[in-house]
């Protein structure tokens, strides 16, 4: 007679099968039976997987605030993972959200791997200011906060990065951003976790690795950017790279930089998944999202591009006219002064 998985005891199950599994697996698990679920359920195993994921949470203040998530643990997973992508083929976006709600911090769970060894790892708490909400938005971690590690590679003091190892970190260089609001008790990853472009910044001598995910903007049917820059310098012993520097900015199409009052108006419709929000694990995907959102920036230069030519022009003819109408009113008045001139000098 075949053995069965309903044959397994429980203890058995619960202490031998699902500490083995990841996120993704035990989440299908728990669709299986309603005993399957509430196995699953345990607040301790989906603990470990979110530990494991993303280390910067252990941090106590963070894990506490996680623990009184709805479900817990396995709540700021599904949150986290995978991370948003937005659905640009469905523009009917909409918004009649326009203040942020009252809140105090922002929570962000940095975790930068290479390959499978993470090399920084950081909680960063920003306070909801004045001054955060009016200026430009700008999230900016050091590498003297929280683990950093570093990449083991050669690597030129002088001319830098090479064109095959900026190939091989983009590949081998992903980054998780999870943006956690304490108030809603809710979470989000906003990294692409693989990134868009990896460059040479040859006058400082740094590599710029930059991750970008689409998301909708505070207008109707407007697209912006979240854009997360990972700046990669020399270790203090020359001997490979390490994380000097992360950033987190907002742009729109207009390649206008967004401010803080801006953010948290999408982030709060990003992490409830309103507005075509969705996710996905397919990293091409986010891929084909970013250059989508290209090619509408791209378009989107082209008309204002056109629109202004189209105003010079039209400039420009206006100029030529009163120009025109000056030498006509001059020759008129020309005209006017030499018949009186002639006039005077018959009498």
């Amino acid at each position: 007679m075949a053995t069965t998985f309903a044959d397994f005891h429980p203890d058995i199950i619960r202490t031998h099968i699902l500490p083995r599994l990841d996120g993704r697996s035990l989440s299908t698990v728990a669709t299986v039976s309603s005993e399957l679920n509430t196995l699953c359920s345990d607040n301790n195993l989906w603990s470990h997987i979110c530990m494991c994921m993303w280390p910067s949470i252990t941090h106590p203040h963070v894990d506490a605030l996680i623990s009184t998530f709805p479900g817990g643990h396995q709540s700021f997973f599904q949150d986290s993972f995978p991370s948003l992508i937005i659905d640009v083929n469905n523009h009917n976006f909409c918004t009649n959200l326009k203040q942020p709600d009252c809140l105090s911090q922002l929570i962000s769970a940095v975790d930068i791997r290479y390959q499978s060894d993470i090399i920084y790892s950081t909680v960063q708490f920003t306070d909801i200011t004045t001054n955060f909400l009016s200026s430009e938005l700008n999230i900016k971690l050091t590498e003297d906060l929280g683990i950093s590690g570093h990449i083991d590679m050669e690597v030129d003091v002088h001319a830098g990065v090479d064109k095959a190892t900026l190939a091989h970190l983009k590949e081998s260089v992903t980054l998780n951003w999870i943006i956690i609001d304490p108030t809603l008790k809710r979470a989000g990853n906003l990294s692409t976790i693989k990134p868009v472009s990896v460059k040479m910044d040859w006058v400082s001598n740094r590599t710029i690795v930059k991750y970008v995910t689409v998301l909708p903007g505070c207008e109707p049917n407007e697209m912006v950017q979240c854009c997360m820059y990972v700046v990669l310098g020399l270790d203090d012993k020359g001997e490979g790279l390490k994380v000097k520097e992360v950033t987190m900015k907002m742009l729109n199409l207009d390649s206008c930089w967004l401010s803080g009052r801006d953010f948290l108006v999408i982030l709060k419709r990003a992490i409830l998944w309103e507005n075509n929000i969705r996710k996905v694990v397919d990293d091409k995907e986010r891929w084909e999202r970013h250059s989508e959102c290209k090619e509408m920036k791209s378009q989107r230069k082209k008309l204002v591009r056109k629109e202004e030519k189209k105003r010079n022009r039209d400039m420009m003819m206006i100029h030529f006219g009163l120009f025109m109408l000056f030498c006509f009113s001059f020759y008129l008045l020309s005209l006017v002064s030499g018949a009186i001139t002639n006039y005077k000098q018959l009498l």
